[in-house]
């Protein structure tokens, strides 16, 4: 039986937490870089259980334009938006190299290191090279490598508290482009800010709740939560490729197939 109920980090599918009613459900949703080039699709989310809040997105590269490897990969939800007009996941600040140095998902070695190689792997800055005619100040090397080496030591080692603290699981950077959807003013001297702030205050509490609070309402039976938690493999992919047909019928139409179609014709053209 999966334990993943009792990890601090869970896939939604697998928790006890569903999204907020009114919140956009991305899961299928297609990925895209900055030149709405396809990158993958949002298969799953990453819930951090003790905090109920929404951590990272699985996005698979299956199909994607960028001749990446078919494989699974966890991206912090800070580093995702909404396009303005259209159900898409944008993510125009993560390269292409990025995607292909980023370590593989796998559900049961999601340790504190494989965040940390995450965290690290997309917010890597190029060192400048030296100056022609100069070395690199040995001493520094040195150091350098002293402090590689300690921090290899802790990578065993739980996170520090501050570790979510950063920009990149910051869940409002998810939702800015979609201000213009924020309920109207209270009144008439509200400005935009205060309009937006208190959209992004009721979603900065993760945009998820728990099914306890709501087994009565929106929420699954106790019986039923653990029977959906423990699916098997295959009920789970199939459940999958069913959230992504619905996406994609609702955000393609007619032309979902013949999209899917031309994404592998040109995949095939760029291998050759």
């Amino acid at each position: 039986m999966d334990n993943m109920k009792h990890r601090r980090l869970q896939e939604l599918d697998r928790s006890d937490f569903q999204i907020v009613d009114g919140e956009p459900d991305i899961r299928g949703w297609d990925v895209k870089n900055i030149n709405r080039q396809k990158i993958g699709a949002v298969e799953e989310l990453i819930v951090d259980a003790q905090e109920k809040k929404v951590r990272y997105m699985i996005v698979d590269l299956n199909d994607n334009e960028l001749r990446l490897d078919h494989r699974k990969v966890l991206i912090p939800i800070g580093l995702a938006e909404l396009d303005r007009d259209h159900d898409d996941v944008l993510m125009p600040d993560v390269s292409s190299q990025q995607f292909v140095e980023l370590p593989e998902y796998d559900r049961n070695n999601l340790t504190p290191d494989i965040e940390r190689r995450i965290c690290s792997t997309l917010e890597r800055r190029e060192q400048s090279a030296p100056p022609p005619g100069t070395t690199r100040n040995p001493s520094k090397q040195t150091s350098e490598r002293k402090e590689t080496t300690s921090s290899e030591r802790k990578d065993t080692k739980e996170l520090d508290p501050e570790f979510y603290k950063h920009e990149n699981y910051n869940l409002d950077n998810l939702y800015k482009n979609r201000l213009h959807e924020a309920q109207p003013a209270r009144n008439k001297n509200e400005s935009e800010y205060e309009k937006g702030l208190r959209l992004w205050e009721r979603r900065s509490e993760g945009g998820i709740i728990s099914n306890e609070k709501n087994s009565g309402e929106t929420g699954l039976p106790a019986k039923d939560r653990d029977d959906y938690r423990n699916m098997d493999e295959e009920t789970r992919q199939a459940m999958i490729r069913n959230r992504r047909d619905s996406y994609r019928q609702r955000r393609y139409g007619d032309q979902s197939q013949d999209g899917d179609e031309n994404i592998s014709e040109k995949q095939k053209n760029k291998d050759w």
